[in-house]
């Protein structure tokens, strides 16, 4: 049998209740920080960026913001997700040299879903902080079964654009001139959500205005675009 005198037992009773409090010292500690840098972010956020939007449109989101200290920002990440947890950044913009107010926007063209979140990351001018803004939510008010959304336009020696398919299917490309004339013709296979497809104008096409035809077994669409 193993006998602990009462004088080391009270010796290990003090120790583990020292160690309990540490413990509940350092939870304290942690939780108050993390409230800490949370309400840093926040009042950071309230302070530089205001207005903070964005508005749909038949061909991309359009967002807007001021920021009230322009001369403390380095630069934007514009971020965006369809899930509200996995965010992507999709444009990068330097700030102005202007000081104090600045307004910003930047338009959204590769729209792949209903309802896009959409958030800001700012970084300090001369500093290794950044912080973010608040998520807003855009839903779009283009039809995104099957649709064509020009990626430059006018444009120049190549034709971008995204076609959104409901489905894998294959799809009829042709360009037309106003009088008619089918000046190119090709078939794609398409798979179901966003496609980007370039097509090269050759010197046929002279400047003006022409037609973009996708035909597909359930529809037929067109567009037109300006060859510069």
């Amino acid at each position: 049998m193993i006998t602990i005198s009462k004088e080391n037992y009270d010796r290990r009773s003090v120790y583990n209740s020292t160690l309990r409090k540490m413990k509940k010292i350092i939870t304290l500690l942690l939780i108050s920080f993390s409230i800490t840098t949370q309400s840093l972010n926040a009042q950071l956020d309230l302070a530089f960026v205001s207005n903070f939007s964005g508005n749909s449109s038949n061909s991309s989101n359009r967002l807007s913001w001021t920021i009230a200290s322009n001369q403390s920002i380095s630069s934007f990440e514009v971020e965006k997700s369809t899930n509200g947890k996995d965010f992507k950044t999709i444009a990068v913009l330097v700030a102005t040299e202007k000081f104090n107010t600045e307004n910003y926007t930047y338009a959204d063209t590769a729209i792949s879903a209903d309802k896009i979140m959409y958030r800001l990351r700012i970084l300090i001018r001369r500093s290794q902080h950044d912080f973010y803004s608040r998520i807003i939510l855009v839903k779009s008010k283009t039809n995104l079964d099957d649709n064509i959304r020009i990626m430059e336009n006018p444009v120049r020696d190549k034709l971008f654009f995204n076609y959104n398919s409901a489905k894998v299917q294959e799809a009829d490309i042709k360009i037309y001139s106003l009088t008619g004339k089918i000046l190119a013709n090709q078939k794609i296979s398409s798979f179901k959500g966003n496609n980007l497809i370039t097509i090269p104008l050759s010197s046929g096409f002279v400047p003006g205005m022409y037609v973009l035809e996708i035909n597909t077994d359930i529809l037929n669409q067109t567009v037109k675009f300006i060859k510069q």
